[in-house]
């Protein structure tokens, strides 16, 4: 009993250590609060809606009209501007007052009547991928239904049946829906991932603004330590993958005690390494001068921006000695999808492996000369 309340102080002895360094209690506490509460802000509208869009008329009849209002009803674009010309319409796109431009040419609607092709200019932002996928969406969706509407009304009035004259237009019914992700939105997408990165980010800088340039602890300050930090890690992994979810509405399924067989082998990775690094580099500032620069590579390699399997293998290769690079896909297919222990086996046993490598690079470096130096007074 007295040895467990001498553990205990010592791990209350750690989290004041925390506390009372400023730099590591802003990364590894204020941080993730603050990350909690900003980071989800920009996807609350979960998908992007009512680009602005600019319209050059030139036919300027009933069924450009019509195809005008039909653009602007959908989600997807809002008409803000109607332009003369192209000269004006241009204007407008470079102020950045619009992001498309819509040209439906004269003789629009003859072309209709007359059964042959009528074009429709469509320009976008192509620098923005989202922006211009919504202008081409809502063009291409309206122009299609239009389409389809004057082969309708051709067809009915030439004596066809109203059943087959619909089968003939679409011969084939497809249902999309959206698994996993209902809403389809960013939000549901993005954040349950974004998480899993900030906390590993967060504890390997937290680990080397304690650590760095100082001697590892030993015996049971150590495992003191280590407790201290798993469990306030593992607070944090229940409140990133539990409670933000709650309260942003983003779909749960996943079980509890297999999100927890994932987190508890990432989070002692993601110490493991902590420590290595801490034992590698001798300065505070050196630590995080690594993690800012290998940031943006480990989220571009962590499958959030880009599918994993369209990256270079051995980039891929390379990325799995970072925990996060399994553990985002593990936690979402937990979280998101409802996946097993069976499912993420393959993720936590290179959590386990990494945990054991990082554990095993730590002790060798805090035997290296400089480090013993260290520790003799």
């Amino acid at each position: 009993m007295t040895k467990l309340k001498h553990f205990l102080a010592e791990v209350l002895g750690a989290l004041r250590s925390l506390l009372a360094d400023d730099s590591a209690k802003s990364t590894m506490i204020v941080g993730i609060l603050i990350y909690s509460v900003l980071y989800p802000q920009p996807y609350v509208g979960e998908v992007l809606r009512d680009v602005p869009v600019v319209v050059i008329d030139q036919d300027n009849s009933s069924a450009s009209r019509e195809f005008v209002r039909e653009i602007d009803v959908t989600e997807w674009v809002d008409v803000t501007i109607s332009a003369p010309d192209m000269e004006t319409a241009r204007d407008a796109f470079y102020r950045r007052d619009v992001y498309g431009i819509v040209v439906i040419p004269a003789g629009f609607e003859a072309d209709i009547l007359a059964s042959r092709p009528a074009p429709v200019a469509a320009y976008s932002d192509g620098s923005y991928l989202l922006i211009y996928s919504n202008v081409m969406r809502a063009v291409a969706t309206v122009a299609g239904t239009m389409g389809a509407g004057v082969n309708y009304a051709r067809l009915t009035s030439l004596g066809v049946d109203d059943g087959v004259a619909r089968t003939m237009l679409s011969p084939i019914a497809v249902t999309n829906v959206a698994v996993f992700n209902p809403q389809g939105g960013y939000a549901s997408y993005v954040i349950p991932a974004a998480f899993v990165l900030i906390l590993q980010q967060t504890l390997l800088m937290g680990i080397g603004l304690l650590h760095a340039g100082r001697s590892l602890p030993s015996g049971r300050k150590l495992w003191a330590t280590i407790t201290a930090y798993f469990a306030l890690y593992m607070i944090w992994v229940a409140f990133t993958q539990m409670t933000i979810p709650y309260l942003y509405s983003i779909p749960r399924t996943g079980d509890l005690v297999t999100l927890f067989m994932i987190a508890i082998p990432f989070i002692c990775a993601c110490m493991a390494m902590g420590f290595a690094i801490a034992m590698a580099i001798p300065w505070r500032e050196g630590v995080v001068f690594l993690l800012v620069v290998i940031g943006m590579p480990l989220f571009f390699l962590s499958g959030i921006s880009w599918p994993v399997e369209m990256i270079p293998e051995h980039l891929r290769a390379l990325s799995l000695l970072v925990p996060s690079s399994t553990a985002i896909s593990a936690f979402v297919a937990v979280d998101q999808m409802g996946a097993s222990a069976q499912d993420v086996a393959g993720a936590i046993q290179t959590q386990v492996a990494l945990a054991v490598v990082y554990t095993i690079a730590a002790v060798a470096l805090s035997r290296l000369p400089r480090n013993r130096a260290k520790a003799l007074p």
